[in-house]
């Protein structure tokens, strides 16, 4: 009977969790915390003998692409349909100029969800707010508190382990999650099994994600180079850098110098483009200022169309499709060649290292 030590053993210390939070929010009794950059138990409970909810709830352990995806889409995947299944595709940026302010690109996810509150189909969200670019999971139930979210940022956070803390202590039961595709994997994985949290999320809206980036490494990294890292302004990886901005300066390091950064779960990640939410959101293929948009369900395509008729955002069409395909693509095989390296390793043969 799989249980905590099982997950501890199996996806914790191997390398593979992707540090989503679900086994936090799937224990009942809270015995699961998040300590030093990790899901643990400080102590065995003697609810856990025989309790195989955490090991459950990970997705790492018994994820169905196929069946998952025709639990959401009816359907499953076709070959070329390289990032995902999709009704429509734009790019788009939010009108509001506070919005703008504190986004990264076009300000869409912020719109998404003052929207969704405002036209009662969410009552709060699920996201990550910025401590000195550290990730920090958060609940937020106010337009201030989506703008003091907005924006992107570096580094893995448990989003999930709030479920809990949004259902249960805020009361809510309208909720939108927002995340990373190891965020949105883990999320519709928990719809799969049948959580009993889950009738509580109404929307899901995924970000773009290549990689991600451990935070204390990227730290020490940018406070080398004489900078602390509270005058970051603003932190971007575009043409194989990554640029991290104050108000005076740009640091720039190229990607090659920083594929220590980048955790082993990140490696075998094939998602690019969140490609089981209801509303996929990144920056890839649109012009400086706008957001790629990918309406994937019924759900996001009537949400959208309603941000549309509001006014509240503008659209056009989407610029580089094909550049999305193949970031896409690439992500996927490099995905399959780092698992096969790890194999290789584990069953004690050299080979040459991992993608980065």
């Amino acid at each position: 009977m799989p249980a905590y030590e099982e997950l501890e053993s199996e996806v914790i210390e191997s390398g593979i969790c992707s540090c989503c939070g679900a086994c936090i929010a799937s224990c009942p009794l809270n015995h699961l915390q998040w300590i030093n950059g990790t899901p643990k138990r400080p102590e065995k409970k003697d609810a856990c003998k025989d309790c195989e909810t955490c090991y459950h709830a990970c997705y790492k352990t018994g994820f169905n692409e196929s069946k998952i995806e025709e639990m959401i889409f009816g359907r499953k995947r076709r070959e070329e349909e390289v990032i995902g299944i999709y009704r429509n595709i734009f790019e788009a940026k939010a009108n509001d100029k506070k919005i703008l302010s504190k986004s990264q690109d076009g300000g869409i996810v912020t719109a998404i969800l003052s929207y969704a509150l405002n036209t009662g189909i969410i009552d709060g969200a699920i996201l990550a707010e910025n401590y000195k670019w550290k990730p920090e999971p958060t609940v937020a139930t106010t337009f201030d508190g989506f703008v003091e979210a907005a924006g992107t940022k570096y580094g893995t956070t448990p989003n999930l382990m709030k479920i809990r803390t949004a259902v249960i202590d805020h009361a809510l039961d309208r909720v939108c999650v927002v995340g990373t595709p190891c965020h949105i994997r883990s999320i519709k994985y928990l719809q799969y099994i049948n959580f009993e949290l889950y009738p509580a999320i109404t929307l899901v809206v995924g970000l773009f994600c290549r990689e991600n980036f451990e935070y204390e490494k990227m730290r020490k990294r940018i406070e080398q180079s004489g900078v602390d890292i509270t005058e970051i302004t603003k932190i971007s990886v575009s043409k194989n850098f990554f640029n991290a901005y104050t108000k005076e300066n740009r640091l720039s390091f190229p990607i090659t110098e920083i594929g220590e950064w980048v955790p082993k779960h990140c490696l075998i990640c094939e998602d690019y483009t969140s490609e089981l939410a209801d509303i996929s959101v990144g920056c890839e293929g649109s012009g400086d200022g706008w957001s790629t948009v990918i309406i994937r369900t019924e759900t996001g395509e009537k949400i959208f169309s309603g941000l549309e008729r509001s006014g509240v955002i503008t659209t056009k069409t989407l610029g580089d499709l094909d550049h999305i395909k193949e970031v896409s693509v690439r992500k996927r095989r490099k995905a399959e060649h780092n698992r096969e390296t790890f194999k290789l390793k584990e069953d004690g043969y050299g080979v040459k290292k991992a993608h980065k």
